[in-house]
């Protein structure tokens, strides 16, 4: 995001939507983040709700090389998705956590969010798809799918059950756990040959 005023609202409005919630942040309360008149802000954006509707536009810009089609996988290969899927719900965390008061006060964030969704499950499956043919991962045909779907759900939502269960942290703390989650996750059907490479990768993150 360049620096004009338009994109520094933005910037500061995701930073403490990430810190404070959506619904806990007023226009106000940006503006004098952007040290702006909140008559300068509303010239920009009349509501919060165009706010919102261009941090999504932000975020599928940023989702699309998480969700490229990959044509082979390694285990290298699959670390850099990992890590670009959590520098990404990292970056937009409060699309997640706050997700069913977003989604109701916004319908424009369940379709961008389901579509992610689902979009990132497919680029699990392919991610594992080629592992297992790389002779990386054993996982069987019936099995795949459902492994996919699991490591997914972990990546997406290990940060609200940890707050529900009263584990909090930073940002980069849940982030670990949720690397820690998925590698851990896939460890039962790494082949022997692999196995000591994806157990370097889980320490990293222990």
């Amino acid at each position: 995001m360049k620096g004009n005023t338009r994109n520094r609202i933005l910037v500061a409005s995701l930073l403490l939507f990430n810190e404070h919630g959506e619904p806990g942040t007023t226009t106000n309360r940006i503006a004098d983040e952007v040290d702006i008149s909140p008559g300068n802000l509303h010239y920009h954006f009349a509501k919060k709700e165009q706010i919102v509707a261009a941090l999504l536009d932000e975020f599928r810009a940023d989702a699309a090389p998480v969700l490229a089609t990959p044509d082979e996988t390694s285990l290298d290969d699959f670390w850099v998705f990992l890590h670009l899927l959590l520098e990404l719900t990292g970056a937009y965390r409060f699309l997640f956590r706050d997700l069913e008061l977003l989604t109701e006060a916004y319908p424009g964030v369940g379709r961008v969010l389901g579509h992610f969704a689902r979009a990132l499950n497919s680029v699990f499956e392919l991610h594992l798809h080629n592992l297992v043919a790389g002779e990386v991962l054993e996982i069987g045909a019936s099995d795949l799918s459902t492994v996919a779907r699991n490591l997914a759900v972990i990546a997406l939502f290990t940060d609200r059950f940890d707050r529900l269960t009263g584990r909090l942290g930073t940002a980069d703390d849940a982030a670990l756990r949720v690397a820690s989650s998925v590698l851990a996750a896939m460890r039962p059907y790494a082949r022997e040959q692999s196995a000591r490479q994806l157990d370097r990768l889980a320490a990293r993150y222990r």
